[in-house]
This record gives structure tokens, C-alpha cells and sequence, in this order.
């Protein structure tokens, strides 16, 4: 199972194989996929892992704030879809 959700017209979630890895999203757009990656770090903040699909910075941020507001949200799906989480960061 997958979550997702839309940040800016990019699809962004994590898949149930995500679990054993810390928290944390993938970035999509239509069918380019894992344009980018956020870690999530236990203290709230949120770092930008890779950039494949070469979004402009203005881009990241504003995906990065947008990620930020919704952090405990985030984490909360985490947990419905895996039990518990842990940060790699």
C-alpha cells in the first residue's frame, strides 16, 4: 500500500517496502519517479536526501515547507502503515 499525497502538483509518499528505512517521502511527477527524496529527522527537520529529477531550489523549498507543516501528520501515516517509526537522521 501506498500513501500519497499532492504538494506544488507533485505526487509525494512512501510504499510499505519504505519501512525499514527511517522516515521519509519520495517525490513524483507523472511518470518520472523519485524526482527527489526528504529524510526526516526526529528534532523536525527535514533534509533533502537526492535530487534526481533536478527540481529547481525554489521548488524544493517550497515542497520542504509544505513538508514541514504537515511533519507530524507525516509521521502519523508512517506509523498507521508500519507500527512504529525511526529516524535515520
Amino acid at each position: 500500500m501506498t500513501e500519497k499525497f499532492f504538494i506544488k502538483g507533485y505526487e509525494v509518499s512512501f510504499n510499505d517496502r519504505d519501512g525499514e528505512h527511517g522516515v521519509h517521502v519520495h517525490v513524483c511527477q507523472g511518470r518520472n519517479r523519485d524526482m527527489a527524496k526528504f529524510v526526516f529527522a526526529e528534532d523536525g527537520d527535514i533534509v533533502l536526501s537526492h535530487n534526481r529529477g533536478k527540481l529547481p531550489p525554489r521548488t524544493l523549498r517550497k515542497i520542504r515547507n509544505d513538508l514541514a507543516r504537515r511533519y507530524t501528520l507525516i509521521v502519523g501515516a508512517w506509523d498507521r502503515t508500519f507500527g512504529s517509526h525511526h529516524f535515520d537522521r
